[in-house]
C-alpha cells in the first residue's frame, strides 16, 4: 500500500472513527458485562443466604434435642444442589455439631484457603455471625440459628461457582462477539459514512493538483452542499477567483516588465553602440566594424578606406549660435552623410564634430577620394537651422587598408593626422595619408604642448604695422599682431600657433593677454594720439567677460577706449544673432570701433553687414596683391570702396606692397592702407620712433 495513501484523510477518518466505536463499544459492553456480573453474584449470595436460612430453620429443633442424626439428615437435603460442596452445624459455643459432605462429585479445590476448615471442630469466633464470602470458585455462607431471638448455633455452607463461572464465560463470549461484530460493522460504517466527507475533499484535492499541473484557473469546483464543505468549496473558488485575478495582473505585470526590459535593453544597446545625438554608430561600433572590415578586406585580399572627417568653424557656430544649433547642425550633418553612403559602408561620429566614413571594397585610392568629392559635393548646398543660414564645409583626412595600416587603430590615426593635414590647406579639403605627416603631427603636438606654457614663461610678445592715411601720409592706425618666439622651437608663424590655440580652447586666454599688453604698451607711450587695432576670435567675442574684461584693463593704465578699434572676421557674419549685436553695441557704445578683417573672403551678406555695428572694412590683401594682372580684382577693391562708404564706413587696403597699388587705391579715394611698402611690423621702441 502506497504510504501517501495510507495517510490520506480517509484512512485516518477511518482509523478514527473506528477507533472512537470500538472504544464505546468495549466500554458499553464491559459495562454491561460488570452489571451482568455484579448481579448474577448478588443472585447466588442471595440464594446461598435463602437456602442458609431455609436449612438453618429446619436445624434449630435438632439442635435443642441434641438430635445430631436428624441435623446430618437435614444437611442431607442439601445434596440435592449439586454445587453444594460442603455444610456444617456449630453450636453457639463453636463446637462443631454436624457436617455435610459432598463425595461423589469432584471438588474443586482453591489455591486460596477457606474460611472454615473441614478439619477443623470450633468455629472461629470471628466467623460467628451473619456473613457470606464469594471466591473466584465458591460461595462460603454463615448463618445464624436463632431461637426466638435466641443463638443456639451456627450453619455454614459452602457453595461452588461453576454455574456461575459458566455463566461468566458465556457472558464473554458473547461480549466478544458483540466486540468483534461491532468492529467490522464499524469499519463497514466508517467506509460508506466517509465517502460524505472525504469525496468532496477528493474533489478539491484532485482539483488543486491538475490546476498546480495545468495552471489553468478557469476550472472551478463543482459542489452544491449546504453544509460546511459546500462553505469551503465556495471558499476554494473564490480563491481560485482571486488567484486567477492575481495571475492576470501578474501575468501582465510581468509582460509589462518584460517590455520594460526589452526597451531597456534596446535602449542600453543603442547607448553603447550608437551616438544619442545622431543616431549613427560610434567609436565603440565603429571599432567592431572596422576589425571585421579589416577582417573581411584580408580574406578577399581586398582594400578599405576610413575617412576622417572634422566640420570647418564648427566650434564658432557651437560658441556663438548656442548648442542647441550645434546639435541641429550635427543631426542635419549625419542625415546628409548617411545619403552618401553605400549600404556596405558605415558612417559614424566620433564625437564633437568629427565623423568617420567606413568605405569597404575600395581597392584604389581613387575610390576614396570619389566618396571625399561626394561629401563635399553634400556640403555645397547651405544648412538652413531656426532660421539661420549656415555654409558649412569639412576637412577630410584618408587612410588606405593596407598601405596605411592593417590595424584599425592604425588606420583611426593615420585617417587624423591627414585630416589635420587637409585642415591646414583650408577649408573643405581633403588629403590621403602619406608617412612625412607624422613628422607634421609631431610638430603640430610640439606646437601644442608649448603653447599652453607660452603666457606663463612670457614667450608672447606683439609687433605693431601701422596703418597710414592714404590722403596725408601719416600713422593714425597700427595694427598690433601677435608673435611667440619659443627657446626650443624658435620664431613659431601665427598661421602655425593661432589654429592650435583655437582648436585647445586657450585662444581666450592669448586674446586677454593681447588687449592686457596693448593697454599697458599704450600707456608706455604716454599721450600719442594713436588708435590701437586688436584682432579678436568670435569666439572671445562671444565671453561674457570681454566687456568688463576691456573696462577694467583700460581704466587701471588709464587708457582711453576711444583709441581701441577691435577687428573681427567674416565668421561673425556665419553666427550672426542678437548676442552678437548687443556686444558689437555694447563696444562701440564704450567708444571702442569695430572693424572686419579679410573683407571679401568670407560670407558676406549686405543685410548683415548693414544692421551689425561695424565702423571699418579691411579689404582682404589678396585683391590687393594682383591689382595690376587681374582686373576683375580691380572691380572687386572699387566697388568694395564705394560699398564701405555709402554704408558710412572707413575701408584700409592690407598688403600694399607697390607704389602702383598705392596709387590706385589712392585714385579710387581708398581711407587707409596697410603693408610692406608702407611700413612692416615693428617693435613697441620702434614705433615710438616713428609716432
Amino acid at each position: 500500500m502506497n504510504s501517501n495513501k495510507f495517510f490520506s484523510i480517509r484512512y485516518k477518518m477511518i482509523v478514527l472513527m473506528v477507533l472512537v466505536s470500538v472504544i464505546v463499544v468495549c466500554v458499553a459492553a464491559l459495562l454491561f458485562y460488570n452489571n451482568n456480573e455484579t448481579i448474577l453474584e448478588n443472585s447466588v449470595i442471595e440464594s446461598g443466604q435463602l437456602q442458609a436460612e431455609i436449612v438453618g430453620s429446619s436445624l434449630v429443633s435438632a439442635i435443642i434435642f441434641d438430635d445430631d442424626i436428624s441435623a446430618s439428615n437435614t444437611l442431607s437435603l442439601l445434596s440435592k444442589n449439586e454445587y453444594v460442596e460442603y455444610a456444617a452445624v456449630y453450636l453457639a459455643n463453636g463446637n462443631k455439631f454436624s457436617q455435610y459432605h459432598r463425595t461423589h462429585q469432584k471438588q474443586h479445590r482453591s489455591s486460596v484457603p477457606y474460611y472454615i476448615d473441614e478439619q477443623q471442630a470450633i468455629l472461629a469466633t470471628t466467623l460467628r455471625h451473619k456473613v457470606a464470602f464469594l471466591r473466584d470458585l465458591h460461595l462460603e455462607n454463615v448463618d445464624i440459628i436463632r431461637d426466638n431471638g435466641h443463638i443456639l448455633g451456627y450453619l455454614y455452607i459452602r457453595t461452588s461457582l461453576e454455574k456461575l463461572n459458566q455463566q461468566r464465560i458465556y457472558y464473554r463470549d458473547i461480549l466478544s462477539y458483540v466486540i468483534v461484530f461491532s468492529i467490522f460493522l464499524a469499519v463497514l460504517l466508517s467506509a460508506a459514512t466517509q465517502r460524505i466527507i472525504t469525496r468532496p475533499l477528493n474533489l478539491m484535492v484532485g482539483h488543486v493538483r491538475e490546476l498546480s499541473l495545468s495552471k489553468d484557473y478557469k476550472k472551478r469546483l463543482n459542489l452544491t452542499l449546504n453544509d460546511e464543505l459546500g462553505t469551503l468549496a465556495h471558499g476554494f473558488n473564490h480563491m481560485i477567483n482571486v488567484v486567477e485575478e492575481r495571475e492576470k495582473a501578474l501575468q501582465n505585470q510581468s509582460n509589462n516588465l518584460q517590455t520594460i526590459v526589452n526597451e531597456r535593453t534596446e535602449q542600453l544597446y543603442q547607448k553603447a553602440h550608437f551616438d544619442s545625438l545622431t543616431h549613427l554608430p560610434n567609436r565603440y561600433l565603429l571599432s567592431d566594424r572596422l576589425e571585421h572590415a579589416i577582417y573581411g578586406a584580408k580574406r578577399k585580399q581586398d582594400g578599405l578606406a576610413v575617412l576622417f572627417m572634422d566640420l570647418d568653424r564648427f566650434k564658432i557656430i557651437n560658441d556663438s549660435l548656442g548648442h542647441d544649433v550645434g546639435d541641429e547642425l550635427l543631426k542635419a550633418v549625419a542625415k546628409r552623410l548617411q545619403t552618401i553612403g553605400r549600404d556596405i559602408d558605415t558612417v559614424a561620429r566620433l564625437g564633437g564634430d568629427e565623423f568617420i566614413y567606413l568605405a569597404e571594397n575600395i581597392s584604389k585610392p581613387e575610390g576614396a577620394g570619389r566618396i571625399a568629392q561626394k561629401i563635399h559635393q553634400a556640403f555645397e548646398a547651405p544648412f538652413i537651422l531656426h532660421q539661420h543660414v549656415l555654409h558649412v564645409s569639412a576637412s577630410i583626412g584618408i587612410s588606405i587598408y593596407p598601405s596605411d595600416g592593417v590595424e584599425s587603430s592604425q588606420l583611426l590615426k593615420n585617417a587624423d593626422v591627414s585630416m589635420y593635414e587637409a585642415k591646414s590647406q583650408g577649408p573643405g579639403h581633403y588629403s590621403f595619408y602619406h608617412h612625412d605627416m607624422d613628422a607634421t603631427i609631431h610638430q603640430r603636438l610640439n606646437i601644442e604642448n608649448h603653447l599652453r606654457k607660452a603666457v606663463e614663461q612670457k614667450e608672447l610678445y606683439l609687433v605693431y604695422q601701422p596703418q597710414v592715411n592714404i590722403d596725408t601720409g601719416e600713422i593714425e592706425k597700427v595694427e598690433a599682431l601677435l608673435r611667440w618666439n619659443n627657446h626650443e622651437l624658435g620664431n613659431v608663424s601665427p598661421a602655425q600657433f593661432i589654429p592650435v590655440a583655437e582648436e585647445i580652447g586657450i585662444i581666450n586666454q592669448l586674446g586677454k593677454w593681447v588687449i592686457h599688453e596693448v593697454c599697458r604698451q599704450k600707456k608706455a607711450w604716454g599721450t600719442q594720439d594713436i588708435r590701437v587695432a586688436i584682432n579678436i576670435s568670435s569666439s572671445q567675442l562671444l565671453d561674457v567677460d570681454l566687456l568688463a574684461y576691456i573696462e577694467d584693463i583700460s581704466q587701471f593704465y588709464g587708457m582711453e577706449l576711444k583709441y581701441l578699434e577691435l577687428e573681427i572676421t567674416e565668421e561673425v557674419f556665419l553666427e550672426y544673432s542678437k548676442h552678437t549685436i548687443n556686444v558689437l553695441t555694447e563696444l562701440q557704445k564704450l567708444g571702442i570701433k569695430i572693424a572686419i578683417d579679410d573683407f571679401g573672403t568670407g560670407y558676406s551678406s549686405l543685410r548683415y553687414l548693414k544692421e551689425l555695428p561695424v565702423d571699418t572694412l579691411k579689404l582682404d590683401g589678396m585683391f590687393v596683391m594682383d591689382l595690376a594682372e587681374n582686373s576683375a580684382s580691380k572691380g572687386i577693391v572699387s566697388s568694395t570702396i564705394i560699398l564701405a562708404h555709402s554704408l558710412n564706413m572707413k575701408i584700409v587696403a592690407e598688403c600694399v606692397e607697390t607704389k602702383e597699388q598705392l596709387a590706385f587705391l589712392k585714385q579710387q579715394n581708398c581711407d587707409y592702407a596697410q603693408g610692406f611698402h608702407l611700413y612692416k611690423p615693428l617693435s613697441a621702441d620702434a614705433m615710438l620712433e616713428f609716432l
